[in-house]
């Protein structure tokens, strides 16, 4: 179940940041000025769902070879499990970043602004919210196995 499993994360996660990341960008009607084009929230939810659920497979067939890895090391306590997973998540956020900068690198001739400080840490959390909503799904699916 381990890849359907990153599918359905990597589902829940997108609608999560798509949501978090309209609503942060969103302006309320009564805030808005008249000459000025706005986007709807739904609109909005859309363009980011659009373009970060691709990304967000990616990290999942990242997370499952993580997740392959993790499953053959003896941790001696879940704190350490748990700190050495946020590090790996953080740099496989890292990683997607830089494959994206590549890619559009190699098609575009510039990276498009994509190895900014800011974007690398929006990656990177990205990646954390993928690697807590994994944690809480692995536990909800164990409550439900019992």
């Amino acid at each position: 179940m381990g890849i359907l499993e990153k599918i359905i994360t990597s589902v829940l996660s997108t609608l999560i940041f798509s949501l978090s990341l309209a609503f942060l960008e969103y302006t309320p009607v009564a805030e808005q000025q008249a000459g000025i084009g706005y986007n709807s929230l739904e609109g909005l939810f859309i363009l980011y769902y659009f373009y970060s659920f691709p990304i967000y497979l990616l990290g999942g067939l990242y997370s499952y070879f993580v997740d392959v890895y993790f499953d053959n090391i003896q941790f001696r306590n879940e704190f350490l499990k748990y700190l050495i997973g946020f590090l790996v998540y953080v740099a496989g956020g890292l990683l997607v970043i830089g494959v994206l900068s590549a890619i559009i690198l190699l098609t575009d001739g510039g990276t498009g602004g994509l190895l900014t400080f800011g974007s690398l840490m929006f990656g990177a959390m990205a990646a954390l919210l993928f690697y807590h909503i994994s944690l809480i799904s692995k536990k909800a699916l164990k409550l439900f196995a019992r």
